[in-house]
């Protein structure tokens, strides 16, 4: 289980406690337990149940999740005044699955500048070995001047986390920053994205720079709606991935990804991929916007989608509910468009020869050598009202209990 550890920021020791790690799903504040309603919901299965964890006003709430431990089924408003909230993930085979954050952040991180200093810096911070799965962290931040991001990994981390079905929109310190991690003092942790959604990130996207990070089937893209960064007064520089760190032979690999970051669809500067010290190499991607660096590209087009991967929640809501909507594109496998098509073609041969193969097995097993004897059998009707049904076949008797063979195939 997973432990709250709370603050009010007008009153840092207000609590002064580190919840148990079996009581904290009674965490102070409106803790209710809401049913989703399924309706036309499919995908990662039925709707759960799922807590909502409201952060009162000018509160600081943070949790912490270890080796071994899940976090999941949470709807955690943060939309009161000075409402922040934080879980800290470390350790070994961690999980935070099915987890959504509602409300815009108005409270900065501790690092000046930006309006509202002294909150925590991401929603999430995570380090180790885990899973962040069905995760929506896409209300970003309440206007211009906030500086917050939505993942921040230490440059410590040496370990592997895989991101699947994230969604990260409108932070402005980086949606995702782990760019530290290819430091020369770095740990060099790895990181598997995969149908993950961003949207409208100020700095960056993903921040990423360690040898052997992975990006597939995820959606990035910008629509002139990207908040400012304090510094200078407040400025615009999307990029979609870029590095900060690292070397030509630490390489980053994207497949079938959708990438729209141009200074046509932003409110300032934009790059798609940024590659200045690490290698970057595209294959079977839709790109527009600046490729800058040691990016290299196989297989590339210029007419990305914004159509958010089935495995993105597009909603608080839907993320805590652990379902994703009808819609959404099929970017949930790691292969491109094209290869899944010729994937599912094959498949399709090969079921439909399988099926064939069996049905010509079965009809070679019941042309057996025609027996005069057979000829000879009696058919006999069991007892009045019984379902059984008998007949002789070389002077032996058999019987069939159909109510037993109807039991079976129902």
């Amino acid at each position: 289980m997973a432990r709250d550890c709370s603050t009010t920021k007008n009153d840092s020791g207000a609590d002064g406690s580190s919840f148990d790690r079996r009581s904290y799903l009674k965490l102070t504040g409106t803790a209710a337990v809401a049913a989703a309603g399924a309706g036309a919901a499919t995908g990662l299965g039925a709707a759960k149940e799922y807590e909502t964890i409201t952060i009162p006003a000018n509160t600081a709430k943070q949790f912490t999740v270890g080796s071994g431990e899940t976090f999941e089924n949470k709807l955690i408003d943060i939309s009161a005044s000075g409402a922040d909230v934080r879980i800290i993930a470390s350790g070994s085979d961690w999980t935070i699955r099915n987890v959504g954050f509602s409300g815009a952040s108005d409270v900065s991180g501790p690092h000046p500048p930006g309006k509202n200093l002294g909150g925590y810096p991401n929603l999430i911070t995570a380090s180790g070995t885990g899973t962040i799965e069905h995760v929506y962290m896409g209300d970003g931040v309440s206007g211009d001047m906030i500086r917050k991001g939505a993942i921040g990994i230490p440059a410590s981390f040496a370990g592997h986390i895989d991101l699947t079905g994230v969604t990260m929109n409108g932070w402005t310190g980086n949606a995702i920053y782990a760019g530290g991690a290819a430091k020369s003092s770095g740990g060099g942790g790895t990181l598997a994205f995969d149908g993950c959604l961003l949207k409208n990130n100020n700095i960056s996207h993903l921040r990423v720079a360690t040898d052997g990070t992975t990006v597939k089937n995820t959606v990035i893209y910008n629509t002139n709606d990207v908040p400012l960064h304090p510094i200078n007064g407040g400025v615009v520089n999307s990029r979609g991935v870029y590095d900060g760190y690292g070397t030509t032979s630490d390489v980053v690999t994207f497949e079938n990804c959708d990438i729209d970051c141009t200074d046509a669809d932003t409110n300032g500067g934009a790059s798609a991929l940024v590659a200045a010290h690490t290698t970057f190499e595209v294959t079977d991607s839709q790109i527009k916007g600046s490729l800058i660096g040691n990016v290299e590209t196989t297989n590339v087009g210029s007419n990305p989608s914004h159509e958010a991967p089935k495995a993105a929640p597009t909603t608080a809501k839907q993320a805590a509910t652990g379902v994703t909507s009808s819609g959404g594109s099929s970017k949930t496998g790691g292969k491109s468009k094209k290869k899944n098509a010729k994937k599912a073609k094959k498949s399709k041969k090969a079921k439909q020869s399988k099926k064939k193969a069996k049905k010509a097995k079965k009809a070679k097993k019941a042309k057996k050598p025609s027996d005069p004897a057979m000829k000879k059998g009696t058919k006999n009707a069991a007892a009045p009202g019984s379902r059984d049904f008998c007949f002789t076949y070389n002077g032996k008797q058999y019987c069939v209990d159909f109510s037993q063979l109807h039991a079976l195939l129902g």
